[in-house]
């Protein structure tokens, strides 16, 4: 049904149908691979990466400083102190201060 070649090796071109095998191999030959030929060696493709994306949540701190400032603002206002100044005058007798 098929048609198997094994490279340059003598007497390993098998055709091979799904009745019988043709291959003019002896038993000893044939016990190492398939109808006589030589087990191929098995091919490494280049590795394939399938990504998931998965999401977790973790909490990321973040810090806000915050100042608080108190502000002092001065108001003036108005207090009344007697300030009392002694002096000496003279005067005549008829005058008055």
């Amino acid at each position: 049904m098929f048609n198997q070649s094994c490279g340059n090796q003598q007497g390993c071109s098998c055709q091979m149908n799904s009745m019988m095998s043709d291959c003019g191999m002896d038993n000893a030959q044939m016990a190492g691979g398939f109808n006589g030929c030589p087990r191929p060696q098995p091919l490494v493709a280049p590795r394939r990466v399938c990504v998931s994306n998965q999401v977790t949540r973790v909490p990321q701190p973040v810090i806000c400083p915050i100042e608080c400032r108190r502000v002092n603002r001065c108001m003036y206002f108005p207090v009344f102190i007697p300030q009392y100044e002694h002096t000496f005058v003279n005067a005549a007798n008829n005058q008055l201060y």
